[in-house]
């Protein structure tokens, strides 16, 4: 069979084309073709559309012979007939007069997945039975009713549970036989049928490990049809498919993937699903989600939540008592969907007598001396409990005695549990072929000949494929999975065994020193197979040689691994590579080396835990302070870069101005010592001295990072450093211009920081200028432009999963409600945003909310809330040191103060007296700081409270002056207010 011949099952209704078997079915019926001609069959359709020509057909089908086309002609002549197929009117293999043939239906895969429990076993040394398939029909009923809802547009998602053994896969097998040849009901066409395979031995490591697995195999019969439903709906995720692209594409696919988000992976490859159920019914089988990752859940629970319509349908399959014992997260997704009533569960139990009866009928009636199904069922079912697992190795076991004593053998020889049955079953094996499984189970549950011929250190390769493939044929503990082709050219048959209890009670059977040597063998092998390209199967070579106690090499693929998932924004997985890494340092001697391979992993699980637990959480500082420490010890220069970025993050998030500024600089002086270009540098420290009220220094600092930014060089770093530097400094320079006293500027900075955002295609980025264009708009007095700003970075945030910036969008949305006549509704915004904005630790621009709900209050004449706002926002600002709105925190206490006093009717001289003192202390320290617009805006408040009470004088005094130093900003609110009482005053 040729590399591109499909090696799982081919359905085109009513036909199902089987490879492995050679064999054409009809139904349930074998159809008889002579191998030449199941060979012209198997390789037409393995590449639908496509033109084969007579003379590439004749030299595939006879590669040693001289063969004439009429022999050719005869061939397709036979399976025509054997179809039922009309040459003139072909459905299935349509003739290019002068040229050749091609397939014209449209076959869907049926995957060679784990072999039904009750197909194992062997009579007397023949060929294994047919899979009596018993006990289910009512489960079986149930799948057809949801398939036939998901073709009429209801998604639907099935959990298929019950305990080891109890027939999960079994069913799902059945059910998507059903399916491939018809028997279940669906619209035409025929749904596609994609399996995905949790595996144990990755665990919770390996992000959307199923999906991707499910993807791969759907590619191989769905053709070019499913890279471009991935190439136009769900590009992150084509580019973790490699093998579906060229290099070309790989490489033309990678801006456009830039600042990829878990939320718009999720979002991505729901559209995707939906995409491809649009004209046909898609069934997605979800195998052993007890062994889950959580962004497989993450999308489970998305795709199941939307409420568009779609031809989809999801099987999953669990262990519910794993899934409790171990809290599984997959326990919580459930018990949500089922409160929505997004998903049904299907549990399984054990099987009834008479089905046990109906599968010893089945499987031993034409069974020479077998004894009588009347006698025999009773007692299996008592010692078995119907577990179906159990029955077929009790049934295998006593078959193998030759029914020797039965029934009264059954209860009087078989132990008592499954997993003592099938050490029963192992112990019957010969030696060699024990050590053989013994060895398949620690390469995985399912496996390569090639890493069993290296785990039991032979180089006769062939023979251990040899008895392997006897092994399979026995159907007994392993089945044929195809054959398989490593990066080295290495080409052996896969099998995988029947079921996950085989391959554990195997593995446990191996004492453990042996069963380290032999994930040693197994990881070296596969490492050097694999080559450049081993960083695929990290997650499985990091638990070869974690359990081969080759701690270096382990800490080198979780190292890998968690690479690979950050890239797939699977941050938790991410997570627990670099900290199940971190455990096992603990196994190395304690040396230079190994705080140098500590660093280098807290280094690399700050930037997963700052996306998943935010800038400011606790674990973010002990993480790059432990870094830190290491670098201080043994780090390279280059190294201090990253520690120093994520530590400035946590202390600027937090709202620990000094702090951040002191190692802004620090960032500083590292780019002038190390000779780089780093304007990340630049923006730290700009940063950091804008919220320290030093809005001149800030200005300088951020031009002079902004003049170094390079396209290319630096745009490519932005998902490390998770910001574009051009872009968030061209804001901070937007708000320095506005507090300097160049409003107009201010805003074409901060539009120009957007268009840039949104040309980059880096949402983080792009939400961060919305919302910080929202507050210039805030600045300007423009509530309809910072609510459209606002609408935006909501909108944006919640699509991509920004916390952070969604509180901030919904503050600045709840200013502008307010301020356009709906205080009571924007006072909750604003309350609501400032709650989730906290909650993610965020103490950074607390001031400016405050003051703003302080603002939003006096204009409500809800003055007590006011004045307790601002409490709170000046206490803050005296720990924080975010002096920048101090100013204006002044000026809107001298405005709360006449409202209340005007409110209660106290005395006007006192509380005139108290309001000007806050004014003109707030215009006393807008000049220190060179915050001209600050010092407008309070001179304002000063003179409009002096023209109230008469003093025109003083009124012009105070603002007369601020008001001639602008230039620019004329058509602002601010500018037109002072205008208007200078013409007031000079009236």
């Amino acid at each position: 069979m040729s590399a591109d011949e499909p090696l799982c099952s081919l359905v085109f209704p009513p036909f199902r084309l089987d490879p492995q078997a050679g064999l054409l079915y009809c139904g349930s019926r074998a159809i008889e073709l002579r191998p030449k001609a199941f060979a012209l069959l198997r390789h037409l359709a393995a590449s639908v559309g496509v033109l084969h020509t007579k003379e590439a057909l004749l030299d595939s089908i006879w590669p040693d012979r001289v063969v004439s086309e009429g022999g050719l002609t005869e061939l397709v002549r036979e399976l025509r007939k054997a179809l039922g197929d009309d040459a003139k009117s072909p459905r299935f293999i349509e003739t290019v007069h002068g040229r050749g043939y091609r397939f014209i239906a449209t076959p869907h895969a049926l995957d060679a997945g784990p072999a039904p429990a009750a197909a194992s076993g062997q009579l007397h040394g023949s060929a294994p039975a047919p899979a009596p398939f018993v006990g289910r029909d009512a489960e079986l009923r149930y799948l057809q009713r949801c398939l036939a809802l998901a073709a009429r547009g209801t998604r639907q998602l099935v959990f298929v549970t019950g305990e080891p053994g109890i027939g999960k896969t079994s069913l799902v097998e059945a059910f998507r036989r059903q399916v491939a040849t018809g028997e279940a009901p669906f619209d035409a066409p025929a749904p596609w049928v994609a399996r995905g395979q949790c595996i144990e031995q990755y665990g919770a490591g390996e992000a959307y490990l199923p999906i991707l697995d499910a993807f791969g195999r759907l590619a191989r019969v769905a053709g070019p049809g499913l890279v471009d439903s991935l190439r136009r709906y769900a590009p992150s995720w084509l580019v973790q498919l490699p093998a579906l692209l060229d290099a070309t594409e790989l490489e033309r696919l990678a801006p456009h993937v830039l600042g990829t988000t878990r939320e718009r992976m999720l979002r991505e490859m729901a559209e995707a699903l939906e995409a491809l159920a649009a004209d046909r019914t898609l069934v997605l089988v979800l195998e052993d989600l007890h062994w889950s990752d959580y962004s497989t859940l993450d999308l489970l629970s998305f795709v199941a939540q939307r409420e568009d319509r779609a031809r989809l349908m999801i099987v999953a399959t669990f262990r519910p008592v794993e899934v409790y014992a171990r809290d599984h997260p997959l326990k919580q997704v459930k018990r949500e969907l089922q409160a929505r009533a997004q998903c049904v569960e299907l549990p399984l139990s054990c099987l009834s007598q008479s089905a046990v009866a109906e599968y010893l009928q089945r499987r031993l009636g034409d069974a020479p001396d077998a004894p009588a199904i009347a006698s025999l069922a009773p007692v299996v079912h008592r010692r078995t409990e119907g577990h179906p697992l159990f029955m077929v190795n009790v049934v295998d076991y006593v078959a193998a005695q030759s029914f020797t004593g039965l029934p009264d053998a059954v209860d009087q020889g078989i132990p008592d549990s499954v997993r003592q049955m099938i050490e029963k079953q192992i112990e019957r094996l010969g030696s060699d072929e024990q050590r053989m499984l013994e060895v398949a189970s620690v390469a995985g549950i399912e496996f390569s000949a090639a890493s069993v011929a290296a785990g039991l250190s032979t180089d006769d390769a062939d023979a251990v494929e040899q008895a392997l493939a006897a092994l399979a044929r026995r159907a007994q503990f392993i089945a044929p999975r195809g054959s398989w082709e490593w990066p080295d050219g290495t080409v052996a048959d896969r099998h995988g065994f029947v079921h996950a209890l085989y391959q554990n009670v195997l593995y446990f059977r191996i004492p453990p020193g042996r069963r380290a040597r032999l994930h040693l063998r197994v990881g070296l092998r596969e490492e050097a197979a694999h080559g450049e390209q081993a960083g695929e199967i990290a997650g499985g070579l990091a638990l070869h040689f974690e359990e081969g106690h080759d701690y270096g090499r382990a800490l080198r693929y979780l190292a890998i691994a968690g690479d690979r998932a950050v890239r797939r924004c699977a941050n938790r997985e991410a997570i627990d590579h670099y900290t199940r890494g971190i455990s096992l340092l603990a196994h190395l001697p304690d040396s230079p080396t190994r705080r140098r391979h500590e660093l280098d992993l807290q280094i690399a699980l700050g930037p997963p835990l700052i996306h998943s637990r935010g800038y400011a959480a606790d674990e973010v500082a002990r993480t790059y302070g432990r870094a830190r420490e290491l670098h201080d010890e043994v780090g390279e220069p280059s190294q201090l870069l990253s520690i120093l970025w994520g530590q400035w993050l946590y202390r600027v998030v937090r709202g620990d101005h000094a702090m951040a500024l002191d190692i802004g600089t620090e960032l500083q002086g590292l780019e002038s010592a190390q000779g780089i270009n780093l304007p990340w540098a630049h923006y730290a420290a700009g940063c950091s001295l804008f919220w320290l009220g030093r809005a001149r220094e800030s200005l300088a600092t951020l031009e002079h990072g902004l003049a170094r930014y390079e396209v290319g060089a630096h745009s490519a770093l932005v998902p490390v450093y998770s910001q574009d530097p051009k872009a968030v400094s061209l804001l901070y320079r937007g708000w320095n211009l506005w507090v300097t006293g160049s409003p107009d500027q201010a805003l074409e900075s901060c539009a120009a920081a957007v268009a840039w955002a949104d040309a980059l295609a880096h949402p983080f980025s792009l939400a961060f200028a919305l919302d910080y264009c929202a507050v210039v708009m805030y600045l300007r007095r423009e509530p309809a432009h910072a609510l459209a700003h606002a609408e935006q970075a909501i909108e944006l945030s919640a699509q991509h999963g920004f916390p952070f910036w969604l509180a901030w969008g919904t503050m600045m949305r709840g200013w502008a409600d307010a301020m356009r006549g709906k205080a009571d509704e924007g006072i909750a915004r604003l309350r609501e945003g400032l709650e989730d904005y906290q909650a993610t630790g965020a103490g950074m621009g607390k001031t400016l909310f405050l003051l703003m709900l302080a603002d939003t209050c006096v204009s409500a004449g809800r003055t007590d809330e006011g004045f307790a706002a601002l409490a709170e926002g000046f206490e803050f600002c005296r720990q924080s040191g975010e002096y920048v709105f101090l100013p204006e925190l002044h000026r809107i206490e001298g405005e709360l103060i006449l409202a209340a006093g005007d409110r209660t009717g106290q005395p006007g001289e006192d509380t005139d007296e108290r309001a000007a003192n806050c004014f003109q202390r707030a215009i006393d320290i807008a000049r220190a700081h060179g915050a001209a617009g600050w010092e407008l805006r309070a001179a304002t408040s000063l003179a409009r409270l002096w023209l109230a009470r008469g003093h025109d004088a003083a009124a012009r005094a105070v603002l007369a002056p601020v008001h001639a130093r602008f230039s620019e900003g004329f058509a602002t609110r601010d500018l037109q207010d002072a205008a208007a009482l200078l013409a007031l005053a000079a009236g």
